[in-house]
């Protein structure tokens, strides 16, 4: 399926500069972490670190809504458009989008494969 995000890269975060919004695409059992520009990792249930899962704990315990995957943009993806609380911890954009507020020791972690 055709989406209009194109390439995905971690940004600043607007408020905060020593945070990151880090954008996630989930699909079936696996999650696309997209840790610099042009470069991803893929975890599964099993292998994604733990800090990664307690956001998406914390995002999913949210009942905040979000767009379809035909209709997110990037400007969606990684703008907080749901809740201030989940403002440094992440959100969900679409059905498979997520956008992750990470430390930049955290995502430097995972450009190195561990955490």
């Amino acid at each position: 399926m055709l989406h209009l995000i194109g390439e995905l890269s971690p940004v600043v975060h607007p408020k905060n500069w020593e945070l990151i919004r880090v954008p996630v695409r989930k699909v079936d059992d696996q999650y696309i972490v997209y840790v610099a520009d042009g470069f991803h990792r893929i975890y599964t249930d099993e292998t994604l670190p733990d800090v990664l899962k307690s956001k998406f704990a914390m995002i999913l315990a949210s009942e905040e809504g979000f767009v379809r995957d035909a209709r997110i943009i990037k400007m969606t993806l990684y703008t907080n458009h749901f809740s201030p609380e989940l403002d440094e911890v992440g959100w969900r954009a679409s059905e498979t989008y997520f956008c992750l507020v990470l430390d930049r020791l955290t995502l430097e972690s995972l450009k190195g494969g561990t955490l």
